[in-house]
């Protein structure tokens, strides 16, 4: 599957990134729907936490620099902390706290995904050339 990451250049993930942030911030400035896509409590948080998890892997591919790793994860946060505070002037929107940490923990699972795949790839990488 990493090998099909690799079709597209840097730039093309930055197009993609920016591209899925204006949807992003799109869809947290609009009224809420009255039907939902998941209907179960805190669907929401599933939302976020997915959003920000595809935006940290956006981002990542489209720097791919380790040392960008902590700088990107920074920028997402505050993204979302901009989303949080841009719903507060809309009136039809909630500041929600837990929308932030959701957020987070969409960011910090996909840099626990990374971290593990990588060390996956190392460790197969280093059976083959034995």
């Amino acid at each position: 599957m990493t090998k099909y990451l690799y079709l597209l250049s840097k730039n093309q993930f930055k197009v993609i990134f920016f591209i899925t942030v204006i949807f992003v911030l799109y869809k947290a400035l609009m009224p809420p729907s009255e039907e939902h896509f998941l209907n179960f409590q805190n669907a929401d948080k599933l939302l976020h936490a997915s959003a920000f998890f595809v935006l940290s892997f956006l981002l990542n591919r489209a720097s791919s620099n380790i040392s960008k790793r902590v700088r990107n994860m920074l920028s997402l946060l505050a993204f979302g902390i901009l989303i949080e505070i841009l719903q507060s002037f809309t009136g039809y929107r909630e500041v929600s706290l837990g929308d932030v940490v959701a957020d987070l923990v969409g960011i910090l699972l996909f840099q626990l995904t990374y971290s593990l795949l990588k060390e996956w790839q190392l460790k197969r990488r280093e059976k083959n050339n034995r």
